[in-house]
This record gives C-alpha cells, sequence and structure tokens, in this order.
C-alpha cells in the first residue's frame, strides 16, 4: 500500500472529527476500498475490499476518474439515506492513487430548504396582501378627498341659500310693512277702504309666514352645516388614519424585502454547489 494511502487511512478518525456533522469516512485507492469509518447515525454499509465499481456514479467514483475535487447530494436511493458527498483524489507525482471521501446527511440542508421555501412563500403572499391593503387605503383616500370635495361644495351651496334666504326675509319684512301701511291706509278709507282692508290683512298674513319659513329654513341649514362640519372633521381623521395606515405599510414593504433577502440567503447557505 503507498504510504500516502497508509496515512490517510492512520488518520481516518482526525478527517472525521473535522467535521461539524455526523459523517462517515471512505478511503479507497483506485481498484478498491481500503478503509471506512461510519458516523453514529450516518452509515452506508460501504464494505471494506468493495471494487471501487461497485459504486460507480458517486462522488468517490467521479473523483477518482477526473482527478478533480467533487461535491455532490444524492437522494436516498442509492443507500437509503439522502447525503451530501464531498470527494478529494489523493496524488503522487501527478499520478492519481486514491480517494478520500466523506458523507453527511442533508437532514439539515433539506430543513433549511424548506424552511426558506416557506419563507419566501409567506414572505409574497404577506407582500401581495400588503400590496391590496395599500391599493384599498390609496381607494379610501381618493374616496376621502372627494367626499371632502362635496362637503365643501355643499357648504358653498348652503351659504347661497342663506343668501337667499335673508333676501326672502327682507322682502317679507318690506311686505309686512306695506300691509301695515295699507291697513292704516284702509281704515282712513272707512267704507271704501274695506276690500283694501282684506288685501292688507293677506300681505301679512303671507309676510308672517314668508318670516317663519325663513326662519324654519335657516334653522334647518344650520343642522345640515353643523353635520357638514362633524363629515369634515370625521374625514380628516379618517385621512391622517390612512395616511399613517399607508406610511406603516411601506415600512412593512421594507421589513418583508428584509424577510425575503434573508430566505434568499438560506436558500444559498443550503445551496452545496455554493
Amino acid at each position: 500500500m503507498h504510504p500516502k494511502l497508509q496515512a490517510t487511512i492512520d488518520s481516518i478518525d482526525l478527517y472525521q472529527a473535522t467535521y461539524p456533522e455526523d459523517a462517515c469516512v471512505i478511503v479507497a485507492d483506485t481498484e478498491k476500498v481500503l478503509a471506512y469509518k461510519p458516523g453514529k447515525k450516518v452509515d452506508l454499509k460501504v464494505g471494506v475490499g468493495d471494487p471501487v465499481h461497485k459504486y460507480r456514479g458517486t462522488a468517490t467514483e467521479i473523483a477518482l476518474s477526473s482527478g478533480k475535487f467533487v461535491k455532490e447530494e444524492r437522494s436516498a436511493e442509492g443507500f437509503g439515506m439522502a447525503y451530501i458527498a464531498s470527494a478529494q483524489p489523493i496524488f503522487e507525482g501527478g499520478r492519481i492513487i486514491g480517494v478520500v471521501s466523506a458523507i453527511i446527511s442533508n437532514e439539515k440542508m433539506d430543513s433549511m430548504r424548506l424552511l426558506a421555501t416557506e419563507l419566501s412563500s409567506a414572505v409574497e403572499e404577506m407582500t401581495a396582501t400588503n400590496e391590496g391593503l395599500a391599493t384599498a387605503s390609496k381607494d379610501v383616500s381618493n374616496r376621502l378627498e372627494e367626499l371632502s370635495n362635496f362637503a365643501e361644495s355643499m357648504t358653498g351651496d348652503i351659504e347661497q341659500i342663506n343668501v337667499i334666504v335673508h333676501l326672502v326675509k327682507d322682502l317679507a319684512m318690506k311686505s309686512r310693512i306695506l300691509g301695515l301701511n295699507a291697513s292704516i291706509e284702509a281704515a282712513r278709507s272707512g267704507e271704501h277702504g274695506r276690500g283694501f282692508a282684506v288685501v292688507a290683512s293677506e300681505i301679512q298674513k303671507m309676510s308672517q309666514s314668508s318670516t317663519e319659513s325663513a326662519d324654519s329654513i335657516t334653522v334647518q341649514l344650520e343642522n345640515i352645516k353643523q353635520s357638514i362640519d362633524q363629515v369634515n372633521a370625521s374625514t380628516n381623521q379618517i385621512a391622517a388614519f390612512t395616511q399613517q395606515f399607508a406610511a406603516s405599510m411601506h415600512e412593512l414593504t421594507d421589513a418583508y424585502k428584509g424577510v425575503n433577502s434573508t430566505a434568499e440567503k438560506l436558500m444559498q447557505i443550503s445551496d452545496i454547489k455554493g
């Protein structure tokens, strides 16, 4: 046996101890397995003396045939367990004389990938939800602006109506004075002024009715204005909340980006080719 291979076999316990995970170690020459050190749980049941061609397609055989370091991930199909293998050819004067391989379980890597995938999916769902909320928030903000504009328009209309009401009250007052003067003149006219007295009385009644109606309209308009003011106050409060909500959505989006970046890093860490 070549001294380098013997030295590798003598150091097989040290090779195994260098791995942070439970691992099994294989030492082979170009023809057969020279030594095998199973792990505590990771055991591929490799037999010492088995011909290398028995393990054709594995990292050990590929490293021997290619003369290059090999690192690969395999399913449980070949050895009954999913594993990650690395194999380093051993050279002597530029000639390959053997190989040393280490195999660890990829259970943690699979768990990490699954976690990263689930995390990424969750971030996508949260981002979609966040975008939906942001869109809804923007729609609410637009509707609040429309409502505020409508309230301002109504306030302007009420002011115009108030102007008209004041004109009606002024006209009613003048009509009342006119009716009073007509009554005085009718009284002076005696028998000849009776018909005129009836007209004067009707004018006074109409004036009184117009004044009462104008007062009633004024009260109702004031109530409407107070309601509009309350609507405006509520609208402003909701608008402020909506703006704060939108700002929170942006902060959440930034947080999601950070989480997604972490998920991508986890995927990169779990990639054995990295």
